[in-house]
């Protein structure tokens, strides 16, 4: 639909402005290519066969170097070191953490039961398939989280959300400032619940927030030296957030795709910002997680 608009407008000159380019295919620079210069790389069917199948699928160099060398006049590159040159330095590191034994017996289950009832989807040719295949993965990625996002009767913790926990305890007693980013808004709300009840104040931001109130929570974490945490829906308050405040960032959970996760980091390694930024993604092992991982680094 954007893209669709976009192409609707009437210009002399147009450019493309984007910090992640390419974010889920190739597919999404042939339309910044084709908005910026129509029928430069072809139609859509012709990129697609030529350049997505061979570069994507088959790690074909030749038509990558040819692609690259196609676009190479039409595009500015400017690292964040080339235009920032005085930024600290950014340290990423991944915590993983160990299921307790009653955590791992629901995540195996639910496990044996989603693959069981992909497979029957998957025989009787289910057009809803993908969408129960994503339900049931979002219900694995809440288990491996904290299993009371699932089963509310559920009284036992979670390893991952005592390890945050802990995380969090050494970061106040240092006086440092923390973004939390979460997929599941429910998983935030347990943290939120655990801050309330050790009087710990912080801010919070999720979709069903005004601009005057994101504004608001805005301002309270970065000018009240007492708010140190910041509670982030990921899709949220992954872009357009200055939160130079802040010098930990933690991301709860793995999202699909890597480059979301990048943008959350950047709210606060960014111009503006003086300490030393440290980015910790926490994963739970022997989990769907793990998977998400490796997603990534295909992408």
């Amino acid at each position: 639909k954007i893209f669709r608009a976009i192409n609707e407008l009437t210009a002399r000159h147009k450019i493309s402005l984007s910090g992640t380019p390419i974010e889920n295919s190739l597919s999404d620079l042939w339309a910044q290519m084709q908005f910026i210069n129509p029928q430069m790389l072809g139609s859509f069917n012709f990129f697609k066969k030529h350049f997505i199948q061979p570069i994507e699928k088959h790690r074909d160099e030749d038509k990558r170097d040819q692609l690259k060398n196609l676009v190479k006049p039409y595009l500015l590159r400017r690292t964040k070191e080339e235009v920032a040159k005085e930024l600290p330095s950014l340290t990423a590191s991944v915590c993983y953490s160990v299921m307790e034994s009653e955590q791992r017996k629901l995540y195996e289950k639910e496990k044996s039961r989603v693959r069981n009832e992909i497979l029957e989807q998957l025989e009787e040719g289910n057009p809803q398939q993908k969408i129960l295949i994503l339900q049931s993965l979002t219900k694995l990625r809440q288990l491996a989280n904290h299993p009371v996002l699932v089963y509310p009767e559920y009284e036992k913790r979670s390893s991952k959300f005592d390890e945050v926990m802990n995380q969090w305890e050494t970061i106040k007693k240092s006086n440092h400032k923390v973004l939390i980013f979460s997929s599941f808004v429910q998983h935030l709300t347990l943290f939120k619940n655990e801050l309330e009840a050790m009087g710990d104040r912080y801010a919070w931001l999720t979709g069903d927030l005004s601009g005057k109130q994101r504004e608001e929570q805005v301002n309270l974490f970065q000018q009240d030296p007492e708010v140190r945490a910041f509670l982030i829906s990921i899709k949220s308050g992954g872009t357009g957030l200055n939160l130079t405040a802040a010098d930990y960032v933690f991301i709860l959970d793995p999202w699909w795709n890597p480059f979301i996760e990048q943008q959350a980091i950047a709210r606060a390694h960014r111009i503006g910002q003086e300490k030393n930024v440290f980015a910790q993604k926490f994963i739970t092992k022997d989990t769907i997680e793990e998977k998400i991982l490796q997603l990534q680094e295909k992408k």
